[in-house]
């Protein structure tokens, strides 16, 4: 059950038998496939690396065993068979951007245990007229907590509050459009911001391996206005797909009282969060060059602030517990409850990326896909890797996706001897774009499990969302890089 949402199957049987299916496959092919793509490519270091490579894809994408326990399993392998040391193996785990991770996790955790963004969602649709409006309010909620915490948490936080909603309205066809919504605007609004989901992150440390630097404020330049256009697109897709006219006001049950004294905490370490991250730009527009601009930049790394705010959680009282011990705004028992897993995976992700490089891996696969494909200039390329990313966000999760993609991204685009940001971007946003099946995101799933969304209305929805979600991608890339200087 997802934090107050009713009951219900989460996937239908067929589904089940899809997913068993799917994870058998996985497994037996895993080896197999290890096997040919090593003898296919050679004993050289980067036929090993793409043997290791092909069966982390094949394992991420049948989830037959937990992706995290893939990364884990393909950073052990490329010391097994001397692709790596052990030292480079296991110290992708410890990248800077890892603690990004963890710290704007701890944020996002803080906020669902004292319900601050709960209380968002509730003062959001107070304003709300009629389905629409409904529909709205909440989605916007949605998009704006996605920003700022995983696109499962978002749609945990809301989800509840959307269910209340359709069953005192009682329509059917508005409880489909409410909980679907709810799912889509949680992953077009993680693409706003660097920490907004795993696969921007991961965008942003290939980018910045190849010597561009891409910052919180150039990042929301560009991610912002492509889920705002995506958001609205969703609001006219849902107004035309179900019925959403009238509806009387509904008032969402519970009262949000006074603010505790944790939410206060909890909103005060966020903010001070944001404003540190976008602190060096804000600088780099205002007093570029100046001594200020410069000792900002050096020591107020993304990492290092969402460390620091998550830190302010736990030496924050907020009271004491029943033995008059002190209590703090988060405990580490909380803490621990955050998407670990997703940390290590990205862990994985960051090393096969990086010996894709180093062994040369990725110029042969660049070389090769550039050939096959017949695609030679910035954007028949970007559109390419767009929507194989999209395609491929179906069946998997957005961060094995974009860890799949990204190098392969920037190997067709060193290949071809064209920008890569684009293409780089394209993958990342496309790694977020799965809309039509319950199985393609989290969202997707809690927005199923609630019982309210069939999956025909689902993929009927997603597909056209899919598609526009392509071209909005595309032009909003070739309209926003060379304004801010990536191409």
């Amino acid at each position: 059950m997802v934090l107050g949402v009713e009951p219900a199957v989460a996937i239908s049987d067929a589904e089940a038998r899809f997913e068993r299916v799917r994870r058998s496959v996985g497994l037996w092919l895993a080896a197999p496939v290890f096997g040919l793509v090593w003898f296919a490519a050679g004993d050289g270091k980067d036929g090993r690396l793409a043997a290791i490579m092909a069966l982390a894809a094949v394992l991420w994408i049948s989830e037959a065993i937990p992706p995290a326990v893939t990364a884990l399993l393909a950073a052990a392998l490329t010391v097994l068979i001397g692709v790596a040391t052990p030292k480079e193996a296991f110290g992708a785990f410890g990248h800077p951007l890892l603690f990004l991770f963890i710290g704007s996790f701890f944020l996002a955790e803080a906020m669902v245990v004292h319900g601050l963004g709960e209380r968002f969602a509730r003062a959001a649709h107070r304003v709300a007229r009629g389905r629409m409006g409904s529909l709205v309010a909440l989605s916007v909620a949605t998009f704006a907590l996605s920003l700022f915490m995983s696109n499962t948490a978002a749609t945990a936080v809301v989800l509840p509050v959307a269910v209340a909603v359709a069953r005192a309205d009682g329509h059917r066809g508005f409880g489909a459009a409410l909980v679907l919504a709810i799912a889509y605007a949680a992953s077009v609004g993680g693409i706003g911001t660097p920490v907004g989901t795993p696969p921007n992150l991961i965008a942003i440390e290939r980018i910045r391996d190849a010597g561009i630097e891409i910052g919180f404020l150039r990042w929301m330049a560009l991610g912002l206005p492509i889920g705002l256009v995506m958001l609205a697109v969703l609001f006219a897709l849902f107004a035309r797909r179900f019925d959403l006219q009238g509806g009387a006001a509904v008032r969402v049950p519970g009262s949000s009282g006074p603010w505790s004294r944790g939410e206060l905490a909890v909103a005060t370490a966020f903010s001070t969060a944001v404003l540190l991250w976008v602190l060096p730009g804000v600088l780099e527009l205002a007093l570029p060059g100046h001594a200020f601009t410069v000792w900002v930049d050096a020591r107020l790394d993304e990492p290092v602030v969402a460390v620091l705010a998550a830190a302010l959680l736990f030496v924050w009282p907020i009271g004491r517990d029943a033995d008059g011990e002190p209590r703090r705004a988060l405990g580490w028992a909380q803490a621990a409850r955050i998407d670990w897993g997703t940390v290590l995976l990205f862990g994985g992700g960051i090393l096969l990326g990086e010996l894709a490089g180093k062994t040369g891996l990725s110029a042969k696969l660049g070389d090769a896909l550039v050939a096959a494909s017949g695609a030679d200039s910035l954007w028949t390329l970007t559109a390419l890797i767009t929507a194989t990313s999209i395609l491929l966000s179906e069946a998997t999760s957005n961060t094995a996706t974009a860890t799949l993609m990204l190098p392969i991204a920037i190997s067709i685009a060193a290949a071809a001897d064209v920008p890569l940001a684009p293409p780089a971007l394209g993958a990342a946003f496309g790694s977020s774009f799965g809309f039509t099946l319950p199985i393609s995101t989290a969202p997707n799933a809690m927005a199923y499990g609630t019982g309210r969304v069939t999956i025909r209305q689902m993929a009927g929805a997603g597909i056209i969302f899919d598609v526009i979600g392509f071209l909005v991608i595309l032009a909003g890339l070739r309209l926003l890089c060379p304004l801010l200087g990536l191409v």
